[in-house]
Protein backbone atom coordinates (compact mmCIF):
# COMPACT_ATOMS: atom_id res chain seq x y z
CA UNK A 1 0.00 0.00 0.00
CA UNK A 2 1.31 3.40 -0.84
CA UNK A 3 -0.84 5.83 0.77
CA UNK A 4 -4.11 6.00 -0.58
CA UNK A 5 -3.29 5.49 -4.78
CA UNK A 6 -5.76 5.40 -6.84
CA UNK A 7 -6.48 1.99 -8.21
CA UNK A 8 -8.95 0.67 -11.04
CA UNK A 9 -8.80 1.94 -14.69
CA UNK A 10 -7.97 5.72 -13.50
CA UNK A 11 -4.93 4.32 -11.60
CA UNK A 12 -2.35 4.75 -14.42
CA UNK A 13 -3.71 7.93 -15.35
CA UNK A 14 -3.39 8.90 -11.33
CA UNK A 15 -0.04 7.69 -11.78
CA UNK A 16 0.88 10.07 -14.73
CA UNK A 17 -0.41 12.70 -13.30
CA UNK A 18 0.68 12.42 -9.69
CA UNK A 19 4.50 12.44 -11.90
CA UNK A 20 3.63 15.53 -13.94
CA UNK A 21 2.58 17.17 -10.67
CA UNK A 22 5.33 16.15 -8.85
CA UNK A 23 7.51 17.41 -11.59
CA UNK A 24 6.43 20.61 -11.15
CA UNK A 25 6.12 21.11 -7.48
CA UNK A 26 9.81 20.52 -7.62
CA UNK A 27 10.89 22.68 -10.17
CA UNK A 28 9.12 25.34 -7.73
CA UNK A 29 10.81 23.69 -5.24
CA UNK A 30 14.45 24.12 -6.33
CA UNK A 31 13.73 27.50 -6.27
CA UNK A 32 12.61 28.28 -3.04
CA UNK A 33 8.77 28.47 -3.32
CA UNK A 34 6.84 25.37 -1.26
CA UNK A 35 3.60 25.85 -3.42
CA UNK A 36 0.77 22.73 -4.21
CA UNK A 37 -1.28 25.86 -5.26
CA UNK A 38 1.35 27.21 -8.25
CA UNK A 39 2.05 23.56 -8.88
CA UNK A 40 -1.74 23.38 -9.83
CA UNK A 41 -1.88 26.06 -11.52
CA UNK A 42 1.15 25.33 -13.65
CA UNK A 43 -0.02 21.87 -14.34
CA UNK A 44 -3.71 23.20 -15.66
CA UNK A 45 -2.21 25.76 -18.14
CA UNK A 46 0.04 22.74 -19.08
CA UNK A 47 -3.72 20.32 -19.38
CA UNK A 48 -5.33 22.87 -21.33
CA UNK A 49 -2.32 24.01 -23.73
CA UNK A 50 -2.01 20.18 -24.63
CA UNK A 51 -5.83 19.63 -25.34
CA UNK A 52 -5.74 23.17 -27.28
CA UNK A 53 -5.53 21.48 -31.15
CA UNK A 54 -9.16 19.73 -29.79
CA UNK A 55 -10.29 22.91 -29.15
CA UNK A 56 -8.90 25.00 -32.44
CA UNK A 57 -10.28 22.42 -33.93
CA UNK A 58 -13.56 22.53 -32.50
CA UNK A 59 -14.01 26.24 -33.08
CA UNK A 60 -12.55 26.03 -36.85
CA UNK A 61 -15.66 23.32 -37.63
CA UNK A 62 -18.41 25.67 -35.99
CA UNK A 63 -16.44 28.73 -38.25
CA UNK A 64 -16.67 26.60 -41.29
CA UNK A 65 -20.49 25.45 -40.44
CA UNK A 66 -21.54 29.16 -39.87
CA UNK A 67 -19.49 30.43 -43.10
CA UNK A 68 -21.66 27.58 -45.18
CA UNK A 69 -24.83 28.86 -43.54
CA UNK A 70 -26.64 30.13 -47.01
CA UNK A 71 -25.50 26.66 -48.51
CA UNK A 72 -27.11 24.67 -45.40
CA UNK A 73 -30.24 27.03 -45.74
CA UNK A 74 -30.87 25.88 -49.80
CA UNK A 75 -30.92 22.40 -48.72
CA UNK A 76 -33.89 23.69 -45.92
CA UNK A 77 -35.25 25.61 -48.11
CA UNK A 78 -35.59 23.29 -50.95
CA UNK A 79 -37.47 20.53 -48.48
CA UNK A 80 -39.85 23.91 -46.61
CA UNK A 81 -43.03 22.85 -45.70
CA UNK A 82 -42.10 19.16 -46.51
CA UNK A 83 -43.26 16.97 -43.58
CA UNK A 84 -43.30 13.39 -45.02
CA UNK A 85 -40.46 10.64 -43.87
CA UNK A 86 -38.53 10.29 -47.24
CA UNK A 87 -38.09 14.37 -47.23
CA UNK A 88 -36.87 14.45 -44.06
CA UNK A 89 -34.42 11.76 -44.67
CA UNK A 90 -33.52 13.47 -47.67
CA UNK A 91 -32.75 16.73 -45.98
CA UNK A 92 -30.86 15.04 -43.45
CA UNK A 93 -28.51 12.85 -46.14
CA UNK A 94 -28.12 16.45 -48.00
CA UNK A 95 -27.36 18.36 -45.06
CA UNK A 96 -24.74 15.52 -43.36
CA UNK A 97 -23.09 14.99 -47.08
CA UNK A 98 -22.11 19.14 -46.72
CA UNK A 99 -21.26 18.63 -43.64
CA UNK A 100 -19.09 15.58 -44.62
CA UNK A 101 -17.76 17.38 -47.36
CA UNK A 102 -16.09 19.89 -45.52
CA UNK A 103 -15.15 17.48 -42.91
CA UNK A 104 -17.50 18.92 -40.19
CA UNK A 105 -18.63 17.25 -37.20
CA UNK A 106 -21.56 18.50 -34.96
CA UNK A 107 -20.09 17.01 -31.92
CA UNK A 108 -16.66 18.49 -31.70
CA UNK A 109 -17.30 20.93 -29.55
CA UNK A 110 -18.20 18.27 -26.58
CA UNK A 111 -15.10 16.41 -27.05
CA UNK A 112 -12.61 18.60 -24.94
CA UNK A 113 -15.03 18.98 -22.36
CA UNK A 114 -15.43 15.38 -22.23
CA UNK A 115 -12.10 14.77 -22.14
CA UNK A 116 -11.55 16.65 -18.95
CA UNK A 117 -13.68 14.64 -17.46
CA UNK A 118 -11.15 11.43 -16.41
CA UNK A 119 -8.64 13.78 -16.01
CA UNK A 120 -10.49 15.98 -13.32
CA UNK A 121 -11.10 12.26 -11.60
CA UNK A 122 -7.56 11.40 -11.89
CA UNK A 123 -6.43 14.94 -10.64
CA UNK A 124 -9.19 14.31 -7.69
CA UNK A 125 -6.91 11.28 -6.75
CA UNK A 126 -4.05 13.23 -6.71
CA UNK A 127 -4.96 16.33 -5.03
CA UNK A 128 -6.44 14.34 -2.10
CA UNK A 129 -3.40 12.78 -1.61
CA UNK A 130 -0.97 14.60 -2.52
CA UNK A 131 1.87 12.98 0.32
CA UNK A 132 1.23 9.84 -1.91
CA UNK A 133 2.23 11.25 -5.44
CA UNK A 134 4.47 13.93 -4.62
CA UNK A 135 7.40 13.01 -2.17
CA UNK A 136 9.04 15.72 -0.87
CA UNK A 137 5.31 16.44 0.63
CA UNK A 138 5.74 12.95 1.91
CA UNK A 139 8.71 13.57 3.44
CA UNK A 140 7.03 16.63 5.80
CA UNK A 141 4.56 14.31 6.91
CA UNK A 142 6.93 11.36 7.85
CA UNK A 143 8.19 12.01 10.62
CA UNK A 144 5.48 12.88 12.39
CA UNK A 145 3.82 9.80 11.03
CA UNK A 146 6.80 7.86 12.45
CA UNK A 147 6.79 9.01 15.98
CA UNK A 148 3.07 8.66 16.58
CA UNK A 149 2.82 5.24 15.11
CA UNK A 150 5.98 4.48 18.21
CA UNK A 151 3.59 6.10 20.95
CA UNK A 152 1.31 3.64 23.00
CA UNK A 153 -1.99 4.24 22.39
CA UNK A 154 -1.62 5.90 19.53
CA UNK A 155 -4.11 4.50 17.79
CA UNK A 156 -7.52 5.11 19.67
CA UNK A 157 -6.19 8.65 19.78
CA UNK A 158 -6.58 8.93 16.40
CA UNK A 159 -9.20 7.17 15.69
CA UNK A 160 -10.98 9.55 18.30
CA UNK A 161 -9.66 12.44 16.71
CA UNK A 162 -10.84 11.67 12.70
CA UNK A 163 -14.38 10.76 14.83
CA UNK A 164 -14.64 14.39 17.05
CA UNK A 165 -12.90 16.67 13.89
CA UNK A 166 -15.12 14.91 11.33
CA UNK A 167 -11.92 14.50 8.99
CA UNK A 168 -13.62 12.62 5.62
CA UNK A 169 -12.31 10.39 3.08
CA UNK A 170 -9.71 8.30 5.29
CA UNK A 171 -9.64 5.66 6.61
CA UNK A 172 -7.20 4.36 9.67
CA UNK A 173 -5.24 1.03 9.69
CA UNK A 174 -4.98 -0.73 12.81
CA UNK A 175 -1.54 -0.55 14.57
CA UNK A 176 0.17 -0.90 18.22
CA UNK A 177 3.13 0.98 19.22
CA UNK A 178 5.62 -2.11 19.08
CA UNK A 179 5.12 -2.71 15.20
CA UNK A 180 8.24 -2.79 12.98
CA UNK A 181 8.17 0.40 11.13
CA UNK A 182 10.76 -0.94 8.43
CA UNK A 183 8.16 -3.88 7.76
CA UNK A 184 5.23 -3.50 5.23
CA UNK A 185 2.85 -4.00 7.60
CA UNK A 186 5.12 -1.03 9.52
CA UNK A 187 4.95 1.13 6.52
CA UNK A 188 1.36 0.83 5.94
CA UNK A 189 0.62 1.53 9.20
CA UNK A 190 2.88 4.95 8.46
CA UNK A 191 1.29 5.27 5.28
CA UNK A 192 -2.27 5.74 6.70
CA UNK A 193 -1.11 7.95 9.58
CA UNK A 194 -0.02 10.36 6.85
CA UNK A 195 -3.20 10.10 5.00
CA UNK A 196 -5.09 11.69 8.44
CA UNK A 197 -2.16 14.27 8.90
CA UNK A 198 -2.66 15.32 5.04
CA UNK A 199 -6.16 16.26 5.81
CA UNK A 200 -4.73 18.67 9.08
CA UNK A 201 -4.48 22.30 8.78
CA UNK A 202 -3.20 24.67 11.37
CA UNK A 203 -5.79 24.47 13.95
CA UNK A 204 -5.52 20.47 13.86
CA UNK A 205 -2.14 20.37 14.59
CA UNK A 206 -2.54 22.51 17.38
CA UNK A 207 -5.00 19.78 18.74
CA UNK A 208 -2.95 16.85 17.65
CA UNK A 209 -0.01 18.28 19.86
CA UNK A 210 -2.09 18.86 22.62
CA UNK A 211 -3.39 15.17 22.33
CA UNK A 212 0.21 13.95 22.52
CA UNK A 213 1.37 16.45 24.85
CA UNK A 214 3.17 13.00 26.56
CA UNK A 215 5.15 12.51 23.82
CA UNK A 216 7.34 15.02 23.06
CA UNK A 217 8.80 13.83 19.94
CA UNK A 218 5.91 13.58 18.41
CA UNK A 219 5.16 17.62 19.24
CA UNK A 220 9.14 18.04 18.30
CA UNK A 221 8.13 16.38 14.71
CA UNK A 222 4.97 18.82 14.40
CA UNK A 223 6.72 21.83 15.57
CA UNK A 224 9.56 21.19 12.93
CA UNK A 225 7.39 20.39 9.57
CA UNK A 226 3.75 22.36 10.70
CA UNK A 227 5.20 25.52 9.16
CA UNK A 228 6.48 24.00 5.54
CA UNK A 229 3.01 21.33 5.44
CA UNK A 230 0.84 24.90 5.84
CA UNK A 231 2.97 26.91 3.65
CA UNK A 232 2.91 24.02 0.85
CA UNK A 233 -1.13 24.00 1.21
CA UNK A 234 -1.65 27.68 1.53
CA UNK A 235 -3.08 29.78 -0.99
CA UNK A 236 -4.47 33.01 -1.19
CA UNK A 237 -6.30 34.87 2.29
CA UNK A 238 -5.44 31.88 4.39
CA UNK A 239 -7.29 29.15 2.02
CA UNK A 240 -5.92 25.77 3.02
CA UNK A 241 -5.97 23.70 -0.53
CA UNK A 242 -6.41 19.94 1.63
CA UNK A 243 -9.89 21.12 3.03
CA UNK A 244 -13.30 21.19 0.79
CA UNK A 245 -14.88 25.14 1.05
CA UNK A 246 -17.72 23.50 2.54
CA UNK A 247 -20.77 26.13 3.22
CA UNK A 248 -19.27 27.91 5.79
CA UNK A 249 -18.51 31.75 5.11
CA UNK A 250 -14.98 31.41 4.37
CA UNK A 251 -12.64 33.02 1.87
CA UNK A 252 -12.12 29.80 0.76
CA UNK A 253 -15.80 30.26 -0.87
CA UNK A 254 -13.90 32.57 -3.60
CA UNK A 255 -12.97 28.99 -5.38
CA UNK A 256 -16.53 27.44 -6.08
CA UNK A 257 -17.67 30.92 -6.83
CA UNK A 258 -14.68 31.44 -9.24
CA UNK A 259 -15.33 28.15 -10.79
CA UNK A 260 -18.75 28.79 -11.13
CA UNK A 261 -18.36 32.49 -13.05
CA UNK A 262 -15.73 31.28 -15.40
CA UNK A 263 -17.78 27.93 -16.40
CA UNK A 264 -20.36 30.05 -16.90
CA UNK A 265 -18.17 32.40 -18.97
CA UNK A 266 -16.62 29.72 -21.15
CA UNK A 267 -19.85 28.62 -22.63
CA UNK A 268 -21.42 32.28 -22.94
CA UNK A 269 -18.22 32.91 -25.49
CA UNK A 270 -18.49 29.14 -27.20
CA UNK A 271 -19.10 29.74 -31.10
CA UNK A 272 -22.82 29.12 -31.36
CA UNK A 273 -23.46 26.59 -34.14
CA UNK A 274 -26.02 26.69 -36.94
CA UNK A 275 -27.15 25.22 -40.23
CA UNK A 276 -29.84 26.47 -40.99
CA UNK A 277 -31.33 23.17 -40.33
CA UNK A 278 -34.25 23.55 -38.07
CA UNK A 279 -34.09 20.12 -36.66
CA UNK A 280 -30.09 20.30 -36.48
CA UNK A 281 -30.53 23.54 -34.69
CA UNK A 282 -32.82 22.78 -32.45
CA UNK A 283 -30.23 19.64 -31.52
CA UNK A 284 -27.64 21.92 -31.09
CA UNK A 285 -29.87 23.92 -28.74
CA UNK A 286 -30.52 21.20 -26.26
CA UNK A 287 -27.17 19.88 -26.46
CA UNK A 288 -25.89 23.90 -25.72
CA UNK A 289 -28.88 24.15 -22.94
CA UNK A 290 -27.63 20.69 -21.22
CA UNK A 291 -23.88 22.24 -21.55
CA UNK A 292 -25.60 25.16 -19.19
CA UNK A 293 -25.96 22.95 -16.29
CA UNK A 294 -22.12 22.77 -16.03
CA UNK A 295 -21.47 25.62 -14.04
CA UNK A 296 -23.88 24.75 -11.40
CA UNK A 297 -22.88 21.63 -11.25
CA UNK A 298 -19.33 23.09 -10.91
CA UNK A 299 -19.93 24.99 -7.97
CA UNK A 300 -21.97 22.12 -6.15
CA UNK A 301 -18.43 20.18 -6.96
CA UNK A 302 -16.10 21.98 -5.89
CA UNK A 303 -17.73 22.81 -2.68
CA UNK A 304 -17.36 19.56 -1.89
CA UNK A 305 -14.15 17.92 -2.71
CA UNK A 306 -10.19 19.61 -1.32
CA UNK A 307 -10.17 23.01 -2.73
CA UNK A 308 -7.05 22.36 -4.76
CA UNK A 309 -9.21 20.31 -7.36
CA UNK A 310 -11.49 23.22 -7.04
CA UNK A 311 -8.40 25.33 -8.02
CA UNK A 312 -7.84 23.44 -11.07
CA UNK A 313 -11.69 23.73 -12.28
CA UNK A 314 -11.56 27.54 -11.74
CA UNK A 315 -7.82 27.94 -14.02
CA UNK A 316 -9.13 25.34 -16.35
CA UNK A 317 -12.46 27.08 -16.97
CA UNK A 318 -10.75 30.55 -17.20
CA UNK A 319 -8.29 29.43 -19.33
CA UNK A 320 -11.19 27.60 -21.37
CA UNK A 321 -12.45 31.18 -22.09
CA UNK A 322 -8.84 33.06 -22.85
CA UNK A 323 -8.74 30.50 -25.63
CA UNK A 324 -11.93 31.08 -27.31
CA UNK A 325 -12.04 34.53 -27.01
CA UNK A 326 -8.12 34.76 -28.59
CA UNK A 327 -9.68 31.74 -31.28
CA UNK A 328 -13.07 33.97 -32.28
CA UNK A 329 -10.90 37.09 -32.38
CA UNK A 330 -8.23 34.67 -35.17
CA UNK A 331 -11.06 33.31 -37.15
CA UNK A 332 -13.29 36.98 -37.07
CA UNK A 333 -10.68 38.41 -39.53
CA UNK A 334 -9.14 35.33 -41.48
CA UNK A 335 -10.08 34.39 -45.10
CA UNK A 336 -12.33 31.62 -44.31
CA UNK A 337 -13.11 31.16 -48.23
CA UNK A 338 -9.30 29.47 -48.08
CA UNK A 339 -10.05 27.67 -44.98
CA UNK A 340 -13.02 26.56 -46.10
CA UNK A 341 -11.79 25.18 -49.32
CA UNK A 342 -8.52 23.90 -46.92
CA UNK A 343 -11.36 21.92 -44.85
CA UNK A 344 -12.84 20.80 -47.95
CA UNK A 345 -9.59 19.19 -49.61
CA UNK A 346 -8.60 17.62 -46.71
CA UNK A 347 -11.70 16.10 -45.58
CA UNK A 348 -12.13 14.88 -49.48
CA UNK A 349 -8.69 13.30 -49.38
CA UNK A 350 -9.55 12.08 -45.88
CA UNK A 351 -12.60 10.04 -47.25
CA UNK A 352 -10.25 8.69 -50.45
CA UNK A 353 -7.55 7.25 -48.01
CA UNK A 354 -11.25 5.21 -45.64
CA UNK A 355 -12.04 4.31 -49.36
CA UNK A 356 -8.79 2.42 -50.03
CA UNK A 357 -8.62 0.97 -46.93
CA UNK A 358 -12.01 -0.67 -47.66
CA UNK A 359 -11.93 -1.68 -51.17
CA UNK A 360 -12.60 0.98 -53.11
CA UNK A 361 -16.06 1.29 -51.11
CA UNK A 362 -16.78 4.42 -49.02
CA UNK A 363 -17.90 3.21 -45.36
CA UNK A 364 -20.54 4.11 -44.36
CA UNK A 365 -21.42 5.90 -40.79
CA UNK A 366 -23.14 4.76 -38.32
CA UNK A 367 -25.70 7.44 -39.09
CA UNK A 368 -26.07 6.95 -42.79
CA UNK A 369 -27.05 3.06 -42.18
CA UNK A 370 -29.92 4.05 -39.36
CA UNK A 371 -31.01 6.75 -42.60
CA UNK A 372 -31.19 4.20 -45.12
CA UNK A 373 -32.55 1.45 -42.32
CA UNK A 374 -35.31 4.33 -41.85
CA UNK A 375 -36.11 5.12 -45.62
CA UNK A 376 -36.27 1.07 -46.39
CA UNK A 377 -32.55 -0.01 -46.80
CA UNK A 378 -32.09 1.85 -49.86
CA UNK A 379 -30.95 5.46 -50.15
CA UNK A 380 -30.05 5.91 -53.83
CA UNK A 381 -33.77 4.36 -55.08
CA UNK A 382 -35.26 5.57 -57.84
CA UNK A 383 -37.71 8.08 -58.21
CA UNK A 384 -40.69 5.70 -59.10
CA UNK A 385 -39.40 3.28 -56.24
CA UNK A 386 -39.23 6.34 -54.12
CA UNK A 387 -42.94 7.53 -54.98
CA UNK A 388 -44.33 4.20 -54.28
CA UNK A 389 -42.55 4.13 -50.68
CA UNK A 390 -43.81 7.73 -49.95
CA UNK A 391 -46.94 6.11 -50.52
CA UNK A 392 -47.09 3.95 -47.93
CA UNK A 393 -44.33 5.22 -45.80
CA UNK A 394 -47.46 7.44 -43.47
CA UNK A 395 -48.51 4.00 -42.01
CA UNK A 396 -48.85 4.32 -38.30
CA UNK A 397 -48.43 1.51 -36.13
CA UNK A 398 -52.22 2.38 -34.16
CA UNK A 399 -54.05 1.11 -37.51
CA UNK A 400 -52.33 -2.19 -37.31
CA UNK A 401 -54.72 -4.94 -36.33
CA UNK A 402 -53.61 -8.46 -35.59
CA UNK A 403 -56.98 -10.20 -36.81
CA UNK A 404 -56.20 -12.43 -39.64
CA UNK A 405 -57.85 -15.16 -42.00
CA UNK A 406 -56.19 -17.78 -44.58
CA UNK A 407 -56.96 -18.77 -47.84
CA UNK A 408 -55.36 -21.15 -50.34
CA UNK A 409 -54.05 -20.12 -53.76
CA UNK A 410 -54.28 -22.26 -56.56
CA UNK A 411 -50.33 -23.90 -55.35
CA UNK A 412 -51.93 -25.04 -52.40
CA UNK A 413 -50.17 -22.08 -50.08
CA UNK A 414 -51.64 -20.09 -47.25
CA UNK A 415 -51.95 -16.70 -47.94
CA UNK A 416 -52.89 -14.26 -45.21
CA UNK A 417 -55.22 -11.95 -45.06
CA UNK A 418 -55.15 -8.71 -44.04
CA UNK A 419 -57.93 -6.25 -42.31
CA UNK A 420 -57.96 -3.33 -45.45
CA UNK A 421 -56.06 -0.25 -44.63
CA UNK A 422 -53.59 -1.98 -41.77
CA UNK A 423 -50.25 -1.61 -41.44
CA UNK A 424 -49.77 -5.44 -42.26
CA UNK A 425 -51.63 -5.35 -46.19
CA UNK A 426 -49.87 -1.67 -46.79
CA UNK A 427 -46.92 -3.50 -46.21
CA UNK A 428 -47.75 -6.98 -48.12
CA UNK A 429 -49.16 -4.16 -51.09
CA UNK A 430 -45.43 -2.33 -51.28
CA UNK A 431 -43.85 -5.76 -51.40
CA UNK A 432 -45.89 -6.67 -54.14
CA UNK A 433 -45.36 -3.70 -55.70
CA UNK A 434 -41.49 -4.04 -55.28
CA UNK A 435 -42.06 -7.51 -56.50
CA UNK A 436 -43.56 -6.83 -59.72
CA UNK A 437 -40.82 -4.17 -60.39
CA UNK A 438 -38.67 -6.64 -60.40
CA UNK A 439 -40.19 -9.03 -63.20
Amino acid sequence: MILTKSGGFLGPLSTLLGWIMEGIYNMFNSMGVVSIALSIILFTVLMRLLMFPLSIKSTRSQKIQAYLRPEFQKITKKYKGKKDNQSVLAQQRETSALQKKYGIKMSSGCLTSLLQLPIFLSLYNVIQNIPAYVGKIKDLYEPIANAIVKTEGAHDVLARFITDNKIPRVTLQAFSNDINIASDAGKDAVNSVIDVLARCGNDLFEKLKVLFSGNSEVVNAINANQTDIVDSNQFILGINLSEAPGWAWTWALIIPVSAFLFQFLSMKVMPQQSTGDPQQDQQMKSMRRFMMIMPVMSFFVTITVPAGLGLYWAVSALVSVIITLLTNRYYDHADMEAITEKARIKAERKMEKKKARNGGKEKKSFLDRMQEAAGGGNSGASEEESAGMRQYGGARLKSYTSATSYKENSSGEKNVKYKPGSLASKANALRDYNEKGDN
